[in-house]
């Protein structure tokens, strides 16, 4: 299995049997098509082989219509599969404050481009949002006409993973402070395409964050004809160059959302509030993010009153 939870892999097989496409569970769990796919297959080959699939050879679960028509005999086998989760594995765990300050401290002293690699950072674990979808922001997104901060801005659809407008706030002190740095650097190295007075000096549809050559990130399409997927191979590099350069282990832009959906959690928000945050309509997705460490029943009932 993958390095994160054989229980993923487990509600991606089984939205896909029920009739999800590989792209809407790809939205929901915040992955790209291939890895829902081959995830599946993955797991889906592990049941074959370890508690047998009544019906379906292994030739068969390459075709992912066979193994809807064989729903119900995935299900009874899910039913006597026991996954071999390793609770050794960091790859899921919860970041926490001293984790990101020490991630910072080391972008700053470690990374080509800074004030541009922190930024990256700060809006990574202050929105929760995609890789693709941070490539896509532009400065309108960030800034107002007047160049203050849009504090309560959108996802814009075409901005979006799963092409749906959601919120997008920029209410972190931390992360304005690391943005408006970034954009300062900017506009000392590019010529103004504006007004001064207009959005800071730069151009409202150039993209949030360039390259390091100051070009928009390049986004590609793939898939077959009429298929909307779409990689950003420039950012997912960026982001892991920002976790190697750290030297911390088990750090990556999916557990940076979990840490999000987490610190949402810890401070009251509701599941569907997570997942609007998230662009997550699925609430079991959302709950996959979210820590599964519970106390015992008698312990949280106990002088209750």
């Amino acid at each position: 299995m993958e390095q994160d939870s054989a229980l993923i892999s487990i509600a991606m097989l089984k939205a896909v049997i029920a009739g999800n496409t590989y792209d809407t569970v790809a939205a929901e769990h915040g992955v790209t098509r291939t890895a829902v796919e081959r995830r599946i297959k993955a797991l889906a080959l592990k049941l074959s082989r370890e508690v047998g699939i009544d019906g379906l050879n292994e030739d068969g679960l390459a075709f992912v219509q066979r193994l809807r028509n064989r729903q119900a005999a995935i299900h009874a086998a899910l039913e006597r599969y026991t996954p071999n989760v390793a609770p050794e594995k960091r790859v899921g765990r919860i970041l926490t404050d001293h984790d990101i300050a020490v991630l910072v401290q080391r972008t700053k002293a470690r990374s080509p481009c800074p004030h541009r690699d922190v930024a990256l950072l700060y809006v990574l674990f202050s929105t929760g949002a995609r890789p693709l979808e941070i490539a896509r922001l532009e400065v309108r997104d960030y800034l107002n006409q007047d160049g203050c901060a849009r504090e309560m801005s959108v996802m814009r659809e075409d901005v979006a993973v799963n092409h749906k407008a959601r919120p997008l706030f920029f209410v972190s002190t931390k992360t304005q402070e690391a943005l408006d740095r970034y954009l300062t650097e900017r506009g000392h190295k590019h010529n103004a395409m504006v007004k001064p007075s207009h959005f800071r000096g730069l151009a409202p549809h150039d993209r949030l964050f360039l390259t390091e050559s100051g070009e928009p990130f390049e986004i590609v399409s793939y898939g077959e004809s009429g298929q909307q997927r779409f990689l950003c191979r420039g950012i997912l590099d960026a982001y892991r160059k920002i976790f190697r350069r750290t030297g911390i282990e088990g750090v990556s832009a999916l557990n940076v959302r979990r840490t999000v959906a987490a610190r949402l959690f810890e401070r009251g928000a509701s599941e569907d509030q997570i997942g609007e945050v998230l662009g997550i309509s699925e609430m079991k997705a959302v709950r996959e993010l979210l820590p599964k460490s519970r106390q015992p029943l008698q312990a949280v009932m106990r002088e209750l009153v």
